[in-house]
């Protein structure tokens, strides 16, 4: 799956400016969407506050005018005649009152009797009055006489001049009575003017309300039929938009005005309630409504519902000035009505910000590309730069000033970060310290333009530290060094590694006169390792003074420098302790035994003089061979290793220097055995003289006896040197002499080591005393050898050594037996193991690339051209040519050793044929040996390392291994 590579610049730029562009439009369209609804909103609140207060103005005026009419009417004589003819001319007066109250049908009046006289306009009439009116008729007259306690209505028909048209005969009304009218109730119960709840009006199809007054001796009362249909006109014109919705309600909810005239059926005896009509819109001004009841000082209340998939926004106001009896406009608008207009202005908009956006994209990708294009070209600037490629290119020119500076910095990041690589280069290629400062420090004046410079190292001397001046440099010539004696206080060298800080100076021409120098400014940085350590200090001269900048710049540098100083000195210091070690090593196994003492330290003095003549030759199979710095160190360290694992092996197996000897010499042993035979003797004498045998032939006996047994013991101390080689005749007399018998009176097993009475314990206990064997080789002489000692045959080291079975055997007859020499079998392995041994060990080590030979070098040194020889049996072609010159070395100068007690050192001559006949044999290399004699190298060693009396000749050439036999 490909791994997404990000974005350009480009994109980022042309969506960021099309995101903001969007974002600032779409931001601003909601913005003022937003402030536009909630002005919108605040305005129809304002309408309908304003509709409120109308509606309240004309609401009290038509209240009032109705107010002034009843007024006078209670107080009109005519009225108060029982006559029906006087009566009858009161009509002037209503009429008169119902033309100054618009809000009234009808005004009438009832007396105590239950007579009842009202007059009301044609078209508020009742349904069957209006049906039978003749034409002209303008009023009707509706007058109820009760006669014989039973009412009759009269009809009149009136003209506008209230002449009569028509009378209609009286017909009785069993159900009116205007004394059980709630008007009238109400109206006697009080003494003020009342207002009745709407309420559907007698004999007529129309509810509404009545206002009523009775005269002050309660025999009579007017009163005054109101319904709202000017409210309902007053609502029309005010309502907000065409389809809103609005109504006029009582405290109890009760409708008295609507500009819907479908909302609700004005005929029912009662006027409709909120509640009671099951439309959303109505139940909301109801909810509403018990929230202005229950917080009277709350004047109006907001909600919004949804009908139909429409929003509404439903407010109700109470009216001002309506007193105890709450009056309460609702105003009902569909959010459509109110916004319709703003949603069309917020589409333009975003339609606007669209179209604005369409005509940026192209300014974006411009705009875009004149910023990108010079990133680009920095970028791959960059890249090549990450690539190390440091190749000058042109300039990127911008006009953005960023841009500018981007690429100056740029560039000077590319000759600050060539620099570096420059003297990171220099530094690795110099393994020699004293050149390393100087080209340390040219890389260094190079790199910060500096015109010279001083560089300080500090080293101790006795473990005294002092700093040196380690090199100077003026431009591109070296400073003579006896000028700079004084410059470590003239350019406060000390001080700043005191401080631990720079000193930057002026230019000082006195004290740059004193070193031959122009006038210069002067930079002194101190050099810290890790571990905050001076390692010495840096000198720049400069052409004039720096800034801060610049002397970051320079610090960095000389960091690198200080960070090369503890490189090479942790290096130096590392080298001196592994050649250190190597030498203590070397200088231990000498020192281990007095039979190898030297060993260590000259063979490679004898390796490294036969590699040199090796290299030095032109002609002949090594005329190719060379060596590098690698293979000269890993020489060394073979030749000084190349016998480390003669640690493992015991000391009394290498110094033996008898064939009884093992922690002590057992000769000791034997010769005692010795004097307890000698003493048998004796006593054997001294019985006979007892049992009266002769005296002299007794001492006879006995002196025979003993000069035998001091013969024996003389042959086995003989055998046990190891310097004669031991025959059959031999052997035999040994094994005679070993059948001598002597009785042990002594538990063998008391006193002795837990490991050697393990190995007791296996043999049955013999009961004392017991005669035993003069010379024995006992089961318990024998020391099994550890599993861990056994080699695997299929080792990764290919070791193929004959393994013997045990690791020791100390039989008496056994060592005192062996030919020539002291080591038996187990021993000479033992020794022979050394090299296992160092193979292991050197393997084990971590060696560097360059130094993987070393186990190699070291561990060859004991086998042979024919490949007969061990650890693994290698042969010449198998080997490496140090590996032979290692053999070599090692041979000559055991040969040559006059440390060793155990054989006595061989003269020049004698070491040569000695090895001349090797070379014959198939042991060493016949060429190299051939070089070590030709070159000198042989003499050269024997003048260093031989005794003078071991120099029997100088002339070697007659040594030379093909002629050896011409030298017998």
């Amino acid at each position: 799956m490909l791994k997404f590579r990000g974005w350009s610049l480009r994109t980022y730029a042309v969506c960021a400016m099309v995101v903001l562009v969007s974002a600032v439009g779409a931001t601003i369209a909601v913005r003022s969407y937003e402030r536009t609804v909630q002005t919108v909103y605040d305005k129809s609140l304002e309408q309908t506050y304003n509709a409120a207060e109308d509606t309240a103005v004309e609401f009290h005026y038509l209240l009032s005018t109705v107010r002034e009419g009843l007024s006078l009417l209670v107080l009109t004589d005519f009225l108060r005649t029982p006559d029906e003819t006087a009566r009858m001319r009161a009509l002037p007066m209503l009429q008169a009152a119902l033309r100054a109250a618009p809000a009234a049908i009808s005004f009438y009046y009832a007396d105590n009797q239950g007579n009842y006289l009202s007059l009301a306009e044609l078209a508020h009439a009742d349904p069957p009055a209006r049906e039978t009116a003749p034409p002209g008729t303008v009023y009707v007259s509706q007058n109820f006489v009760r006669k014989a306690d039973v009412p009759n209505l009269q009809t009149v028909y009136l003209r506008a001049d209230l002449s009569e048209i028509m009378r209609v005969p009286a017909r009785d009304v069993e159900n009116y009575d205007p004394r059980e009218r709630p008007w009238f109730k109400q109206a006697i119960s009080v003494d003020q003017m009342i207002r009745t709840r709407p309420y559907r009006f007698y004999l007529k199809d129309t509810a509404g309300i009545t206002i009523a007054k009775a005269s002050d001796d309660d025999q009579l009362v007017v009163g005054a039929d109101l319904n709202y249909r000017l409210l309902d006109e007053s609502l029309i014109r005010s309502q907000l938009t065409p389809n809103a919705r609005m109504v006029l309600v009582n405290r109890q909810g009760q409708i008295l005005a609507s500009n819907d005239p479908d909302l609700y059926d004005r005929r029912p005896a009662h006027a409709p309630r909120l509640s009671t009509l099951k439309k959303p819109v109505m139940s909301t001004f109801s909810r509403l409504l018990d929230q202005l009841e229950a917080k009277q000082e709350q004047e109006v209340a907001l909600e919004e519902l949804v009908q139909n998939d429409k929003e509404w926004r439903v407010e109700l106001v109470r009216l001002p000035n309506t007193g105890t009896s709450n009056i309460y406009l609702g105003a009902a608008v569909p959010k459509d009505d109110l916004l319709s207009e703003v949603r069309s202005v917020r589409d333009r908009m975003f339609l606007e910000t669209l179209a604005i956006l369409l005509l940026s994209i192209p300014l974006a990708i411009w705009l875009s590309r004149a910023v990108t294009e010079p990133i680009i070209r920095l970028t791959r600037r960059a890249e090549r730069l990450r690539f190390f490629d440091f190749a000058r290119a042109d300039d990127v020119k911008s006009e953005i000033y960023e841009m500018q500076q981007l690429n100056t910095a740029l560039s000077a990041s590319r000759d600050t970060l060539a620099g570096f690589i420059d003297i990171i280069t220099r530094l690795n290629g110099d393994a020699d310290f004293e050149h390393l400062m100087a080209t340390l420090l040219r890389a260094t004046t190079e790199a910060s333009h500096a015109r010279g410079g001083l560089l300080y190292v500090r080293t101790a001397v006795d473990g005294v530290e002092s700093l040196r001046l380690a090199d100077g440099l003026w431009e591109t010539c070296p400073l003579k060094f006896y000028k700079l004696d004084s410059a470590v206080l003239m350019f406060s060298v000390t001080d700043a590694i005191a401080r631990k800080q720079s000193i930057h100076s002026q230019a000082n021409a006195e004290h740059c006169r004193q070193l031959g120098l122009p006038a210069s400014a002067s930079l002194t940085v101190p050099l810290f390792n890790r571990k905050g350590q001076a390692v010495g200090a840096l000198v720049l001269f400069l052409e004039q003074a720096l800034d801060n900048a610049h002397i970051s710049f320079i610090e960095a540098l000389a960091g690198f420098a200080a960070v090369a100083l503890e490189t090479r000195g942790l290096i130096g210091q590392q080298k001196a302790l592994f050649e250190s070690l190597i030498q203590l090593v070397a200088s231990a196994i000498d020192a281990k035994s007095p039979y190898t003492g030297g060993h260590c330290e000259r063979v490679p003095e004898a390796a490294k003089l036969l590699a040199e003549a090796a290299c030095a030759e032109t002609q002949g199979p090594y005329a190719q061979f060379d060596m590098s710095d690698d293979d000269w160190h890993a020489l060394h360290i073979g030749a000084w290793l190349h016998d480390c694992g003669k640690v493992t092996t015991p000391e009394y197996v290498v110094d033996k220097a008898t064939k009884l000897e093992t922690i002590y010499d057992r000769i000791h042993e034997i010769r005692l055995r010795f004097e307890v035979l000698k003493r048998d003797a004796q006593i054997d004498y001294l019985e006979a003289l007892n049992a009266g045998a002769d005296r002299a032939e007794a001492i006879a006996a006995r002196d025979a006896q003993w000069q035998q047994l001091d013969e024996e013991f003389a042959f086995i101390a003989r055998c046990n040197t190891g310097s004669e080689f031991l025959g059959e005749e031999q052997l035999q007399r040994l094994q005679a002499i070993a059948k001598r018998r002597w009785l042990r009176t002594l538990d063998d097993r008391l006193g002795i080591s837990g490991e050697e009475r393990v190995r007791k314990e296996a043999q049955p206990v013999v009961e004392l005393p017991v005669w035993e064997d003069l010379l024995a080789d006992r089961p318990e002489h024998k020391i099994a050898r550890p599993a861990a000692d056994c080699l695997d045959p299929d080792n990764r080291f290919g070791f193929n050594m004959q393994v013997p079975e045990y690791l020791y055997d100390r039989g008496e007859l056994k060592n005192l037996s062996i030919r020539r020499g002291t080591l038996t079998e187990e021993e000479r392995y033992k020794i022979n193991e050394h090299i296992i041994q160092t193979i292991k060990m050197l393997n084990a080590l971590p060696f560097p690339h360059g130094l993987e030979q070393v186990p190699e070098i070291a561990g060859g040194h004991h086998e042979r051209i024919d490949g007969k020889g061990y650890p693994c049996g290698l042969t010449g072609e198998q080997l490496s040519p140090q590996a032979k010159m290692m053999a070599i070395a090692d041979v000559f100068e055991a040969l040559t050793a006059r440390d060793r007690p155990y054989k006595p050192s061989k003269t020049l001559s004698q070491a040569l044929r000695i090895m001349s006949g090797m070379c014959a044999d198939g042991h060493l290399d016949a060429n190299l040996l051939s070089i070590f004699i030709r070159s000198g190298a042989c003499m050269r060693y024997a003048d260093r390392f031989l005794a003078t009396e071991q120099i029997d000749c100088r002339d070697l050439m007659a040594f030379l291994p093909d002629n050896r036999t011409d030298q017998g």
